[in-house]
């Protein structure tokens, strides 16, 4: 067996963040974000969900039920987060790009339109999270989506029993070139960790 107790991170705190399309990957994951990305703020206690799904159907035949290979029909990359705070850079991706202004100069009134006609609402997409494992053992980790839209929005309950929530999945869409839907970066030595077949943890002296 291969065990590395060290190796295990948990996610302790973090943010996801958007900015126009087209806004360059960050350089690295532990420089602030440029002034381009706004932080969407508090979410739930679930943190953010990320899920891939790839579809693939087996050839069938004549002479053998075991299918000879699998072609790919389908790929999906979402990520998922319940956010608790109603700002505008929330509401305005919960209802499809939707932006406040001042009612009248000085006002301190503010009003929104709701479109009838759905549209497009792309951005780019940055999620942040930091495992503090020691004052001096932090691990830094970010992933960035170049282009995502929204593909389903949680029903959200207004109730005197619990502050207003906005539940937001974000689905990646196809690069505008190349073949990268997106890109983690890191400096956690963890993920240097070998593939099954040989090799050891580079840069790391707590992987026994």
């Amino acid at each position: 067996m291969s065990l590395h107790p060290t190796l295990v991170r948990v996610p302790g705190t973090g943010e996801l963040s958007l900015a126009p399309p087209g806004t360059p990957e960050p350089p690295d994951a532990t420089a602030a974000l440029p002034a381009a990305w706004t932080g969407l703020g508090l979410s739930t206690e679930d943190g953010v969900t990320i899920r891939r799904a790839v579809e693939k159907t087996g050839t069938t035949h004549w002479q053998q039920i075991t299918p000879a290979r699998y072609i790919y029909t389908s790929q999906e990359l979402t990520v998922a987060s319940v956010f608790q705070e109603s700002k505008g850079a929330v509401l305005g991706v919960y209802f499809g790009g939707m932006t406040f202004a001042e009612v009248g100069t000085g006002s301190k009134k503010y009003r929104a339109e709701i479109s009838s006609v759905p549209k497009g609402d792309e951005r780019a997409l940055c999620v942040d999270w930091t495992d503090q494992i020691s004052a001096t053992e932090v691990y830094h980790h970010r992933l960035y989506v170049p282009r995502v839209e929204v593909s389903e929005t949680a029903d959200a309950q207004w109730t005197r029993t619990q502050e207003a929530r906005w539940g937001l999945t974000f689905a990646a869409l196809s690069p505008a070139s190349g073949t990268t839907l997106a890109v983690w970066l890191t400096d956690d030595p963890a993920v240097l960790l070998a593939t099954p077949g040989g090799g050891t943890l580079a840069a790391s002296g707590k992987s026994d």
